[in-house]
């Protein structure tokens, strides 16, 4: 039979009081009731600090933009926002309007620049756009109709970017649909074309040749709008040899601590630490089954432990049987199938383990990418597949923040 032990009503006898983001303390204890996922946002900063860096290395005067869609991929919109800000950041991109709304709010500031990657998607989103002082990219004819006559019922020009596909042909202006906007002097007098982007299919591959052959076509596409500004490189795009260099560096996912090439990178600072609490331990027998199916037969005595987190806050399903976590410094393998909001690891070979101690599921000594990659993911995913559930901490100078 096998032999149990519980936390006493999700409360553990001891608990670990943070006094930076990573203080080296070998052994965590559980001091949340489920998942917690713990932002350095000092580590943001450094990333966005590089990045600016870089981007001005690439070409004079350039600037690193910050990404911040789908709540600032995951980690929290209004928090992040904000220091960057503070960082020195001047341009922010969202994917839909109705972000960039919510973004002016809470950074409370009229001058910084913010950009809806999507678009207009409806009459009454541009004109809501315009309200909220948000400048659209255009994507289509049809985008470009709705933003002019939104621009004209306000009664003033309102500046756009122009989005370009220049070989990824998943969303942007074809040439001729570009060349047709150039010639339209009534869209351009109630629209101008200030900024001019494209996106580069292969930027997590420095070794492919469509990089360069983007760069080349886009180049050619920009010398028609000298005028505008040019933005070509993501996060990827600047890490290439020569970086895709332009006026501004749209930076998204490495802001977070994430390597864009889906790989750790070194000189990414990182961002986010994803723990969840040991809540019970089995010493299971040879032969005995883990979980829904028994996909997991153990062949030895096996010390099984729970952890608090699941599908249902973001784990994802494909983790069962194929990625590890780290638990008081041993690499641990998940077994079974995740379920909404267990999981179960393999914890034999673990020292000392007792309810509450915490597993570090991706953070500094679990990269993202690496956890991503076994769980068939990729580290975009798990960021931004983060549930409601998971409790986010703000860390800054050592210090726990209001978010």
């Amino acid at each position: 039979m096998s032999q149990r032990s519980m936390t006493e009503s999700g409360r553990p006898a001891t608990a670990f009081a943070f006094r930076a983001p990573w203080n080296g303390a070998k052994h965590l204890r559980m001091t949340a009731p489920g998942p917690v996922l713990d932002i350095d946002l000092d580590a943001l900063v450094a990333n966005f600090q590089l990045f600016q860096r870089l981007a001005r290395e690439s070409r004079s005067g350039a600037e690193a933009a910050a990404v911040v869609k789908c709540d600032a991929y995951g980690i929290g919109l209004d928090p992040v926002a904000r220091v960057l800000r503070d960082a020195g950041a001047r341009t922010f991109f969202v994917a839909y309007g109705s972000e960039g709304a919510a973004l002016r709010d809470g950074l409370g500031d009229p001058d910084r620049r913010i950009i809806a990657l999507m678009g207009p998607l409806s009459a009454p989103d541009a004109r809501a756009m315009i309200a909220a002082g948000i400048a659209a990219t255009i994507n289509t004819p049809d985008q470009a109709a709705l933003w002019a006559e939104a621009a004209r019922a306000s009664g003033a020009p309102r500046p756009c970017a122009l989005h370009v596909d220049t070989a990824m042909h998943r969303l942007g202006l074809g040439r001729a649909e570009f060349e047709a906007l150039l010639a339209d002097e009534s869209f351009r007098s109630a629209a101008p074309p200030t900024l001019l982007m494209t996106h580069l299919a292969d930027g997590f591959d420095p070794a492919s040749p469509r990089n360069a052959e983007q760069i080349a076509a886009f180049n050619e596409i920009a010398a028609r709008l000298p005028e505008a500004e040019t933005s070509l490189a993501a996060s990827g795009g600047l890490f290439l040899e020569p970086p895709a260099g332009a006026d501004l560096a749209r930076i998204g996912v490495s802001l977070y601590g994430v390597g864009p090439q889906d790989a750790p990178d070194a000189r990414l600072a990182c961002v986010a630490r994803l723990t969840a609490p040991v809540i019970q331990i089995a010493d299971l027998l040879p032969g005995e089954r883990v979980g829904y199916g028994g996909e997991f037969r153990a062949e030895r005595p096996t010390r099984a432990a729970t952890l608090a987190i699941g599908y249902g806050d973001g784990l994802p399903r494909s983790a069962g049987g194929a990625a590890s976590v780290r638990l008081r410094g041993a690499t641990v393998p998940i077994i079974g199938r995740v379920s909404m909001d267990l999981t179960v690891i393999d914890a034999t070979d673990v020292p000392d383990l007792k309810p509450g101690d915490l597993a570090e599921v991706f953070g500094p000594s679990a990269p993202i990418e690496t956890f991503a990659a076994d769980a068939s993911a990729i580290a975009y995913e798990i960021l931004t597949g983060l549930g409601g559930r998971v409790r986010r901490r703000y860390w800054k100078e050592g210090a726990q923040i209001a978010p």
